[in-house]
């Protein structure tokens, strides 16, 4: 199994809360720092795949896997040649308060190579997008 690079932030919000923000790909630009839209078919659920774009005009194709409601996900990508990111996305009860994480591992021929320079490059602003997601969270 690949490293996995990403941070763990605490909210109040429920895990219910979480994860109705999180699985509604229409509010990602407004928490999310890179999206500014998704466009997606299929909805929440495995094996659905859509667009990414970025505010820095990028369009990424990713796909969901491992779709468990209320409790994570998955997107899979390809950013760089020879590469695959796949973002693992948790929610967890932790005590009184809900444990997100967002975490990324990279794979591919190129993973072993890549992911040790990548993994922490892509991964720099998690904490930022999940406190923002805790923060939407709390106030919905």
């Amino acid at each position: 199994m690949a490293r996995e690079y990403g941070t763990s932030v605490e909210t109040t919000a429920s895990p219910d809360k979480v994860w109705r923000v999180w699985s509604d790909m229409t509010t990602w630009g407004d928490w999310n720092p890179n999206v500014s839209t998704m466009e997606w078919q299929g909805g929440f659920v495995s094996g659905s795949a859509g667009v990414m774009n970025t505010k820095a005009g990028q369009h990424h194709n990713m796909q969901l896997v491992d779709v468990q409601p209320g409790r994570g996900f998955a997107l899979l990508t390809k950013v760089v040649p020879g590469t695959q990111f796949r973002f693992n996305c948790r929610i967890e009860p932790a005590g009184a308060k809900t444990k997100i994480s967002q975490m990324v591992e990279v794979g591919g021929p190129l993973g072993p190579v890549m992911g040790g320079m990548l993994g922490p490059q892509v991964s720099k602003e998690f904490g930022t997008l999940l406190s923002n997601l805790a923060r939407k969270a709390e106030s919905t």
